[in-house]
């Protein structure tokens, strides 16, 4: 049987509790990764992807929509009046994101596995949760990564089908 540690990523980019999410956003970009493991020395606290600060902003807007009267606190300049249009709306919610951080953001209940664990189980567990990424620890300490791509490609070279008959067959013999 394979473990998680033939196919995890070892030191994977980490972001901190503190990263502003405007840093953030550029490092989604300039990675190429849609999401991080969130680090506070050197324990995982959490996780952080895109799609947080989606729901991030999601929730920010509504409440505005809901309450204009939740940003009125946000400074003298804005009136009623100009909380009640969309626009304006649109652009409080932009003022309260620019000053949030990771922290904010993050999924601190973050699902995580062993370096013990097989790959079978991590696929599983991926599947259930609709999950992409999955923290790969010792206790509290962060020690690599996997992600649902990681899966994807030792499939499509066939890493796995040779894991799989060498655990069923025993090592194979060249004549």
């Amino acid at each position: 049987m394979i473990n998680v540690t033939a196919l995890m990523r070892t030191n994977p980019t980490t972001v901190s509790p503190e990263m502003s999410v405007q840093n953030l956003e550029s490092l989604f970009l300039s990675s190429g990764f849609t999401g991080f493991p969130v680090v506070e020395d050197e324990r995982l606290v959490g996780v952080v992807s895109r799609s947080d600060i989606v729901r991030s902003l999601l929730t920010e807007r509504s409440r505005a929509e809901q309450t204009s009267s939740f940003y009125a606190s946000m400074g003298p300049e804005t009136s009623s009046a100009e909380t009640e249009s969309l626009d304006a709306i649109a652009a409080q919610v932009g003022v309260r994101l620019a000053h949030m951080k990771v922290e904010d953001v993050m999924i601190r209940n973050v699902v995580r596995i062993e370096s013990s664990e097989s790959i079978q189980s991590v696929a599983k567990l991926m599947r259930d949760g609709h999950l992409h990424r999955l923290p790969v620890v010792e206790g509290d300490r962060l020690i690599g990564l996997i992600t649902s791509m990681d899966l994807v490609g030792a499939v499509a070279e066939g890493r796995l089908a040779e894991a799989n008959a060498e655990t069923l067959l025993g090592p194979t013999v060249e004549s």
